[in-house]
């Protein structure tokens, strides 16, 4: 077998391959080092995160028209108040200032150390509610919780509370209730200070109530990144294939029921059985699309729109068809005023 020895390389050749891959590796090293010393935190700064936020809202928001928002004048005013050296709360403060022009409560943008919304569709409005009177005047001990509800007899008529549609409803739950029906001549759902959750959840519950499919309004999804790019969608509530109740209801709402709590209540008003009764709701008539921002934060925007079947918008709320509000003599009584009507109202009084 042939002996094969490796080809000696010239001293000077050693000395320009090492001199070449020495520069090679210094080059990299450099540019390397440039990168970690001049931007170490490479889109985490402040223009950058501001942008960022700006683009993402442009681009994914859907209520610009319908509020009347001039988003690039928003721009324009804000822009300038961004410097290199801001500090993370104070670039908090200035871009959650700048959505809050939006007045939109499904627009957030949340830290470690904070999360911002706008809460004025309901600070200005009454309560309405107080879980405590209704707790010591009308349960007084006799309710019962069947799954997320909280659940009473008063008279003829039943009264349900349910508090979050974040709470999961299961199917025996509603049976339960359905089932305490019988003989009576209604049921009350209460959803008033029910700050939303899942809108599946709000449709489960409201196909127990039609014995037919029926449209309950038109879905806008966001096609592109205009301002008005959307396409209709008809949004249907199909019958529940098992026990459904199709007597006389009513649910009652104040300003803040809000986001899935606005359209169960516009998905309950399309029904010819249902009476809604109390104040508007909070609104909160867009989908949420989320964006994680390049310093850890994370954004949030309303992101479709949803109209009645009138071709009305839901996002500042959906009107009752009766309007109650809560009297200070009544609750110095130990009455709801929004409860009283709705049990006057189902025993056949005006």
């Amino acid at each position: 077998m042939m002996d094969i020895k490796p080809e000696k390389v010239p001293k000077q050749r050693q000395i320009t391959m090492s001199i070449g891959i020495t520069s090679l590796l210094v080059t990299l090293l450099m540019a390397s080092c440039e990168k970690i010393l001049i931007r170490p935190d490479a889109g985490d700064d402040p223009v950058s995160v501001f942008e960022e936020i700006w683009t993402f809202t442009d681009r994914h928001y859907s209520f610009f028209e319908y509020k009347g928002v001039d988003w690039r004048s928003i721009y324009s005013s804000y822009r300038p108040r961004v410097r290199d050296d801001m500090g993370p709360v104070e670039l908090f403060d200035l871009c959650a200032a700048m959505l809050y022009e939006l007045k939109d409560g499904h627009v957030n943008l949340v830290s470690s150390f904070d999360r911002s919304r706008y809460w004025e569709w309901y600070l200005d409005s009454p309560e309405n509610f107080s879980y405590d009177l209704i707790e010591r005047n009308y349960f007084r001990g006799r309710q019962r919780y069947i799954g997320p509800f909280h659940f009473v007899p008063i008279g003829d008529v039943v009264y349900m509370y349910y508090p979050s549609f974040a709470s999961g409803i299961s199917d025996n739950s509603i049976d339960i209730i359905l089932a305490n029906l019988k003989n009576k001549k209604g049921l009350i759902i209460d959803v008033r200070n029910n700050g939303g959750g899942s809108i599946e959840n709000a449709r489960k519950l409201v196909s127990r109530f039609t014995d037919e499919k029926r449209l309950v309004g038109y879905n806008h999804v966001k096609t592109g990144p205009g301002h008005e790019d959307f396409r209709k969608q008809e949004i249907y509530i199909e019958p529940h294939e098992g026990e459904r109740y199709t007597g006389n209801v009513v649910v009652l709402t104040n300003r803040r029921s809000y986001s899935a709590t606005t359209y169960f209540t516009q998905y309950m008003k399309a029904l010819p059985n249902v009476t809604v009764i109390g104040d508007t709701t909070g609104g909160g008539g867009g989908m949420p699309a989320f964006h994680d921002l390049p310093n850890g934060w994370l954004l949030r925007v309303s992101s479709s729109r949803f109209y009645g079947p009138g071709n009305i918008s839901i996002e500042s709320g959906v009107a009752p068809h009766i309007k109650v509000d809560m009297t200070e003599d009544s609750i110095s009584e130990g009455k709801d005023d929004v409860i009283e009507r709705a049990v006057s109202l189902l025993n056949g009084r005006t």
